[in-house]
């Protein structure tokens, strides 16, 4: 299928580099920023979701708005209002785009943070019941009648929605590389989104999401998150990875002279990000040009960091390698986005789809008549 390039949205101007203060919200930036990623060819979006973060929805719908062609993947937590509801939210929100929003499920990884929105469960009870909580909303979106529902963590008696999805149902995709997390994505998820990582990393969680989700008679499609640093020359482009991780340096050193604002306890360790650690400190170069010098900068902190340095080329190369293997989309951000988006655009997304293309083409041709 051909590959598909999402990016992000946040809700101010700050950048891996130079993150903006929690409470700084920019509508323009939010405007400018998604149609800046449709101009430069980017397919979807994605707006995430935390304790401290504002609403994603609310978010989405101005993207969407303001956007004619882009897609929106918008982070959701269930247990914070009705599966029955968010059901509705979600396709009415889906109505009004004509179809162009998925919904990735964020269980929630940290305790701490989600304790800050009043939820003390532990981290296999909130897959358990997101796990649910999808499947209550997929019923609902499907149900031409109303139904009832008695299950370990919801309980609803003749729920409808006369209102469906596009289509009749959204895109739902899914994180989170514990057992637990794969179990249940296995059984309700379409995608599986994981972090950048090493091709043998990333493989080994491939494999055991498929073998989950034969285990249930489905199939899950793969995406994969990543930065990318760009040069003409390879030496222009680890020249390039040299001033960021300098920059990356320095703004961890303002990060803790600065008083913090709002807990700072919420990132706990998890799974998933325990094995891209453990990648960074095996050793910061793998494969054809991964990168991991920021991930071993930041030992866990500032969320993913996983790195390709190269020419347009060799990136494409190095994500085709993914591609092959059964990733089809990746969500590609840069260390500096004012100048990264466009030249993403320009000279890195062609090679990619074109590679992609060309693939798929040569996969074709080779099935027996």
């Amino acid at each position: 299928m051909p590959v598909e390039i999402s990016g992000l949205v946040t809700h101010n101007r700050g950048t891996p580099l130079h993150p903006a203060p929690q409470d700084q919200f920019d509508v323009a930036a939010i405007t400018a920023s998604a149609q800046a990623q449709e101009a430069a060819g980017y397919d979807r979006v994605l707006i995430a979701n935390a304790s401290l973060m504002p609403d994603s929805h609310t978010i989405a719908t101005h993207v969407l708005a303001n956007t004619t062609r882009l897609r929106v993947l918008l982070a959701h937590r269930p247990g914070f209002i009705a599966p029955t509801m968010a059901a509705r939210m979600l396709a009415t929100v889906h109505q009004l785009s004509a179809g162009r929003m998925s919904v990735h499920i964020i269980a929630g990884p940290s305790d701490k943070e989600l304790e800050a929105d009043g939820d003390f469960t532990t981290k296999p009870q909130r897959y358990a019941r997101a796990l649910e909580y999808v499947q209550i909303m997929r019923r609902i979106w499907t149900a031409d009648a109303p139904v009832d529902h008695d299950g370990a963590f919801y309980r609803h008696a003749q729920a409808f929605a006369p209102i469906k999805p596009v289509g009749g149902a959204l895109e739902v995709s899914w994180a989170g590389t514990s057992p637990e997390s794969i179990d249940a994505c296995a059984q309700t998820a379409d995608l599986f989104a994981m972090s950048g990582d090493s091709i043998a990393h990333i493989r080994a969680h491939m494999d055991r999401v498929t073998a989950a989700a034969d285990g249930h008679g489905r199939q899950v499609g793969f995406m994969m998150t990543c930065l990318v640093i760009l040069g003409q020359t390879e030496d222009e482009a680890w020249a390039r990875a040299d001033a960021v991780l300098a920059d990356f340096h320095a703004m961890m050193a303002r990060q803790s002279a600065a008083p913090q604002q709002g807990p700072s306890n919420f990132a706990d360790s998890t799974h998933a990000g325990d094995h891209v650690l453990a990648t960074a400190r095996a050793a910061t170069r793998h494969d054809r040009c991964l990168w991991m010098g920021v991930t071993e900068a930041a030992q866990g902190k500032y969320g993913n960091q996983a790195c390709f340095v190269g020419t347009p080329a060799q990136v494409t190369e190095a994500l085709m390698d993914y591609y092959r293997m059964g990733v089809t989309r990746f969500l590609i951000r840069g260390f500096r986005p004012d100048t990264d988006i466009p030249e993403y655009g320009e000279q890195l997304f062609p090679l990619l789809r074109a590679a992609a293309d060309a693939h798929d083409a040569a996969q074709t041709a080779a099935i027996p008549a």
